[in-house]
């Protein structure tokens, strides 16, 4: 049973290769099941025919196979055109042979019927036009064996009496309807295959964009094809940066130095799915997060806050457990910013405006180890969270401002 198996499985995927994509696969595959199907359904007619002494009919199927045979080779060798217009042509030139030697009597045309269901299935669309020449050339001869000439008579006398050209006909007819039902059921699992493998390519295309963007954002990118830059008037924002992280960066290995930095940001991004904010984008070894945005809350402020103090105990327990000395610089400050997306090709959604160069202003003043906040992050938050007071510190392109150290919660 294996080893049947396992030269099935051989001659159905012959004429793939690494390099062949998945659509082309499936159409290389339905001609080589095909030729199996057709193979198989000689077996009982070519020892009915050898009994009836139908010694020329006999050869002329015996032919057919053979150039089948030369399909398959074709088909293995990568000729996959050539292979389906010789087998769909043998399929008709068959049929049509045994109809005119059987007569119109005979249901043996209705294998051309079969013909033309295998032209319509086994060609790609930049194919059609030949399909479109074979069914053609297969729907013509069914009208006029079944039309036009159906008192053809037949050349041959095989059958002794009536009963037995009934019984005969009638197996012709289910035989062909069989054949018509395996070709139309074998599509139809290839277009399930095809289903399930753009459903599993879409579901990781949308894995992928929603890694980028959030869920409001790239669902509008799908439906659309474009995003819209939005001004938010109450965002919160956080600015992270690693303190030492650049001298040990010096003295370790590239990979290492990305590994580490991977198991960081790892944990960061678990934390702050938890808090239910927004990861805008690293820069090296610098983290930016946002709360209120894409989509408006009552309490984004609050929610970096806990993001913020969550990260500082991250980072003091990865010291710990590597033996590494780093400690985090952050910043937090809140008022309106402009968010959106930019590219084309690599998306990337950011923010912009003065809060946005605020919060970042803070996290560089600030002091290794703790989180430097602006006054108007503070408000609204002294019933939460635990706060000192810094005073009024000199910002880079701000000036003097007043602002706190959140060291808590309340």
């Amino acid at each position: 049973m294996n080893v049947t198996k396992q030269m099935s499985s051989w001659f159905v995927d012959s004429g793939v290769t690494p390099n062949t994509s998945g659509s082309d696969a499936r159409y290389i595959r339905f001609i080589n099941m095909t030729l199996l199907v057709f193979a198989a359904a000689q077996l009982p007619i070519l020892p009915l025919l050898a009994t009836l002494g139908l010694q020329q009919q006999l050869l002329v199927n015996l032919l057919a196979l053979v150039f089948c045979m030369l399909g398959f080779v074709l088909n293995r060798r990568g000729d996959h055109l050539l292979a389906k217009l010789l087998v769909i042509s043998v399929v008709i030139a068959n049929t049509g042979y045994f109809t005119v030697v059987l007569g119109s009597s005979s249901p043996t045309h209705h294998w051309l019927i079969a013909g033309a269901v295998l032209g319509v299935l086994a060609f790609k669309p930049v194919e059609w036009p030949w399909a479109a020449l074979l069914v053609g050339i297969a729907t013509l001869a069914f009208v006029i064996f079944e039309v036009l000439h159906p008192e053809l008579e037949p050349a041959v006398q095989h059958l002794g009496s009536a009963d037995d050209e009934l019984r005969a006909a009638q197996a012709s007819t289910i035989a062909a309807t069989m054949l018509i039902l395996v070709l139309v059921g074998m599509m139809h699992l290839r277009f399930a295959k095809s289903e399930v493998a753009l459903q599993n390519e879409k579901a990781q295309s949308d894995r992928l964009l929603r890694a980028i963007l959030p869920e409001e954002i790239a669902k509008e990118l799908r439906e659309t094809g474009s995003t819209r830059a939005v001004r938010h008037e109450d965002v919160s924002l956080l600015f992270a940066d690693l303190v030492g992280f650049t001298p040990l960066a010096a003295s370790m290995p590239a990979e290492d130095v990305v590994a580490l930095l991977a198991k960081v940001f790892e944990r960061f991004d678990g934390l702050i799915k938890e808090c239910g904010v927004e990861k805008i984008k690293t820069i090296g070894d610098a983290y930016m997060v946002a709360g209120g945005v894409p989509e408006a809350s009552i309490d984004h402020a609050e929610r970096l806050a806990q993001c913020a103090l969550g990260m500082v105990q991250i980072l003091e327990h990865f010291s710990g457990e590597s033996g590494h000395t780093l400690q985090l610089r952050i910043g937090l400050h809140r008022g309106p910013a402009v968010a959106g997306v930019i590219g084309t090709t690599k998306f990337a959604y950011d923010l912009w405006g003065e809060s946005v160069n605020l919060a970042s202003r803070l996290e560089s003043s600030g002091e290794p180890g703790r989180i430097h906040v602006s006054d108007a992050f503070r408000k609204g938050l002294e019933e939460t969270m635990k706060f000192e007071i810094r005073g009024e510190v000199e910002l880079k392109g701000v000036g003097l401002t007043r602002t706190h150290w959140l060291v808590g919660t309340a």
